[in-house]
């Protein structure tokens, strides 16, 4: 077994719960697209839903599959802005 693990979106996530991981992915988003910044909205949606669904192939680890399908959804989200 490798000692390699997934990194985290941004510093402290693997150490919030299911709802905290949740509620910040929301907030980052909504900043995200209050300022219409789509690239910063992608990569974000992108990152969480890769960490949360490489978590669900490693055994002993905490993953949440309703935040991994939240940031898919938001990846789509992202994705369909319109440029200004």
């Amino acid at each position: 077994m490798s000692d390699i693990s997934p990194r985290e979106p941004w510093p402290g996530y693997a150490d919030l719960d299911e709802s905290a991981r949740e509620d910040l992915l929301a907030k980052k988003f909504q900043q995200a697209k209050d300022q219409n910044d789509q690239d910063y909205a992608l990569a974000l949606a992108a990152a969480v839903a890769n960490y949360e669904l490489v978590l669900e192939l490693q055994p002993d680890t905490t993953r949440s599959e309703p935040v991994a399908a939240r940031a898919a959804g938001l990846h789509d989200d992202a994705g369909s802005w319109m440029g200004s």
